[in-house]
């Protein structure tokens, strides 16, 4: 067997994906991107959250839930996977907690990841 083709097959479920707009061209491996950066966008739902909280000034667990159509545990594990990296900040407002996106954060401010 020809050893240089042994391990380069790929599955059928990996897929490649374009490189996303945001990571700077002269970054040629993975290893070299921010591992915060990837929690942030490497859920599809989790950043469709930041883009939605991006867009607004903020929204309740509640409110997440019914627009991204997913449970409230999903949520909820989501935005404290955010709230891990300082992606969102979170405020107590009764009953309730209003999260919003913190632009500041290291990886909007410097990565520069879009929302």
């Amino acid at each position: 067997m020809n050893q240089s083709k042994v391990g380069t097959k790929k599955k059928a479920s990996e897929k490649t994906y374009p490189r996303p707009a945001w990571v700077k061209k002269s970054i040629v491996a993975e290893e070299e991107l921010c591992p915060d950066c990837f929690k942030v966008v490497g859920s599809k739902s989790r950043y469709q959250l930041v883009c939605m909280l991006g867009k607004s000034d903020g929204m309740t667990v509640t409110e997440l839930t019914k627009r991204m159509k997913l449970t409230q545990p999903t949520v909820t594990h989501h935005l404290n996977t955010l709230r891990s990296v300082d992606a969102v900040e979170s405020e107590d407002r009764g009953r309730e907690r209003l999260y919003r996106l913190n632009r500041g954060a290291h990886c909007f401010d410097e990565c520069k990841i879009p929302f």
